[in-house]
This record gives C-alpha cells, structure tokens and sequence, in this order.
C-alpha cells in the first residue's frame, strides 16, 4: 500500500523553499475566521491547515506579496483579493474584453463597466495565494495565476504546488480545468480561445 501523503507537511516545505517567503507563526481558527470575514474570501480547508501550522509571509526586501491574514495592514489583504476583479475591469474598459454570458455590451463605457461590475460580484472571490496566485474556495481547486485578463494554471490543486503538476498535465480536450464558477472558462478562454475549433472562443473576446 503507498503511503498516505501529508500533504500539509509538503506545502509547508514548498513555501520554505521559495525565495521570497519566510514562515511566521500559524493562525487561530479565530483568526482565520475573522480574516475571512472582513474581506469576504472562503480559504480552502486544506491552505487553512497550513496557515494554523505556518503562515506565508513576504522576506523583506524581496518585494514579493502575501497577503496577511492577521489584517496588519487589511488594505493591502483587499487589495490583493480584489486584483483579479479589478484586473478584467481594466481589460473591459482599455482592451475591449467583454464576457458574452453577460450579455451583450453596452455602448456607454460607464454602463459596460457597471454592468460588468455587477457580473463580476455573481463570481467566487478568490483566495490569493501569493503574487498573482489565487485558488478557489475548495480544495480541489486549481490554482490560478491570474493577471487581467491573462490566467495559467500553474498547480492542479493546492495538493499538486509541491508536485509542480500545472495545466500542461491535463489534455486541451479535457479543458476546462476544475469547475469554478466563472474563473474555469476564463483559464480556458484566455488559453485556448483564439483557436475557435477549440470550443472557448465564444466565451468572451479581448483582453488577451
């Protein structure tokens, strides 16, 4: 019989190994609540087992961004969590992106912007992870590195980050990957739709 993976132990020795992050002491579930509820994110069980044992913080001078979930700096936590959002607005209004599930866009940019706002709030909010690194609110999520309009799945789900197992391990045919609402297609737009017989192109346009 394999072995049982500790898939927390492995993420936690993934997040030592990056250069740009250091470990702090792990979370309260108090904590962890109150951080979910003051920016509205659902953190996945298995990343909230690992900020209990460790939490991911940016090593000085690295520039790098982790979000800080004990809020020291709540803005900041926001502002991560709000990117991707804010990313697809910047591309609706400067590089023609438009979601056709939305329907069809108005001519006035302030009304294709309000409307794609109030599109937008319907979708999962995303976790960030670090960077431009997000997942999902399970853990069967794939991790998205999401920047306006732009996404790669560089991790299946969070268990596969130590594995480095990334979308180039599923078939195009087989796309999307995972099921999140909204944030799948999108991937699989932003990868696969300028090949129409692929199938994703007639889910948006832009912004790519």
């Amino acid at each position: 019989m394999a072995p049982v993976r500790n898939v927390v132990a492995e993420l936690l020795d993934w997040l030592r190994e990056l250069p740009d992050c250091v470990l702090g002491p792990g979370l309260s579930a108090a904590e962890l609540d109150r951080a979910e509820g003051a920016v509205g994110v659902t953190i996945p069980p298995l990343w909230r087992a690992v900020l209990a044992r460790a939490c991911p913080v940016a090593r000085a001078g690295s520039g790098a961004h982790y979000p800080d979930w004990r809020l020291i700096d709540e803005p900041a936590v926001r502002a991560l969590v709000d990117a991707p959002v804010r990313g697809l607005l910047f591309d609706v209004e400067h590089n023609d992106f438009w979601w056709h599930a939305w329907g069809a866009a108005p001519e006035p940019m302030a009304e294709r912007l309000s409307l794609a706002r109030r599109r937008l709030a319907e979708v999962p909010r995303l976790t960030p992870l670090r960077h431009h690194w997000y997942v999902g609110p399970e853990d069967d999520s794939p991790v998205f590195s999401i920047v306006q309009a732009d996404l790669y799945v560089p991790a299946l789900s969070l268990a596969d980050l130590p594995t480095g197992r990334s979308q180039r391990a599923v078939p195009t045919r087989q796309w999307p990957i995972g099921s999140v609402p909204f944030w799948s297609e999108l991937h699989a737009y932003a990868q696969l739709g300028h090949h129409p017989e692929l199938g994703f192109a007639q889910l948006g346009r832009g912004g790519l």
